[in-house]
């Protein structure tokens, strides 16, 4: 699978530029190309990077005839969500639809038509890529993979009032959870805050996501009041042209409630809209990370990506 990086953003802080940056992913057979499919990263728009594509789906959209691609955006809490995550996918979405073209096919010999372009997200990048409908040119399909909506329910707001579990890390000060207020300018890649004994709280990030996540103030300091509908796709979704989309959801996912996905499968089926809904009995948040496409859970992820190429170039 060759791979190759392109700046597509590059934003100035003083004397500091960060360069956005996106992954293309080209198909072994570059004849069979048929359409783009951009993806959005998971991490509650505080961690993460455009690496967690994994290489089952990249392997996946290749066979399809998707040329698939995963991009950077900033980081919260040092940018908002709407000017950083949200902005930032929204210029990649554009460069993909404008520029990669010419640069596939100049550099590569693929030729690709960028009106043939298609968006998928884990997570807070299943948001993302929904948000993408609200652009001119919105994408052909969607595939929400436990994507975050409905972002003012309570859910996300309650917090937990369970015990951390026995033998959990103590939760850091909040001096040392404050120096991720510093990071400036924000990064576009960081670890997810989970290792392989629980939630790892050693940076100031990762203990700044989860323990805001078990507060239930995860969007307090980066999302504005006023800014709620134009990062949060709940609106969107009652549109009657809003594109083709296929969500898959885990049915005990703590960190998204698969209720969302129930309701905006409902939305977009009482609107007319071609949406299909995969519940995973007990799959849990990011349940595809490390899967393999002979693995019999990939199931939901590669009907997904059937759905997508179905509505490329219709």
């Amino acid at each position: 699978m060759a791979s190759v990086d392109y700046v597509f953003k590059a934003v100035k802080y003083g004397a500091q530029t960060v360069n956005l940056t996106a992954t293309v992913h080209l198909p072994k057979n570059t004849s069979s190309a048929k359409g783009i499919a951009l993806h959005f990263h998971g991490g509650g728009y505080v961690v993460g990077s455009r690496a967690m594509l994994p290489a089952a789906h990249i392997e996946a959209l290749n066979e399809a005839g998707f040329v698939a691609v995963s991009s950077d955006y900033r980081l919260s809490p040092t940018i908002s969500v709407l000017d950083g995550p949200v902005a930032d996918s929204v210029a990649a979405y554009e460069w993909a639809q404008d520029e990669l073209p010419v640069l596939l096919e100049k550099e590569h010999g693929i030729r690709v038509n960028g009106k043939n372009i298609v968006t998928l997200g884990h997570s807070c990048g299943g948001g993302l890529a929904l948000l993408m409908a609200s652009l001119t040119r919105p994408p052909k399909a969607i595939l929400d993979l436990f994507g975050f909506k409905y972002l003012r329910d309570p859910f996300y707001h309650t917090g937990s009032s369970a015990p951390p579990p026995a033998g959990a890390p103590a939760p850091p000060s909040a001096e040392f959870i404050a120096q991720v207020l510093k990071e400036i300018p924000p990064p576009t890649a960081a670890p997810p805050p989970f290792g392989p004994n629980g939630p790892d709280l050693s940076t100031p990030r990762g203990a700044y996501l989860v323990t805001s996540v078990r507060k239930g103030v995860q969007f307090d300091k980066i999302i504005a009041e006023d800014e709620y509908d134009r990062v949060d796709p709940e609106k969107l979704l009652k549109a009657p042209d809003f594109p083709p989309t296929f969500f898959v959801q885990g049915t005990a996912d703590v960190v998204v409630d698969a209720k969302f996905a129930q309701w905006a499968h409902a939305e977009l089926q009482k609107n007319g809209v071609q949406t299909e809904l995969y519940l995973v009995e007990g799959a849990a948040h990011g349940f595809d990370a490390r899967l393999k496409r002979d693995d019999t859970a990939f199931e939901p992820i590669q009907k997904g990506v059937n759905f997508l190429a179905q509505h490329v170039g219709k």
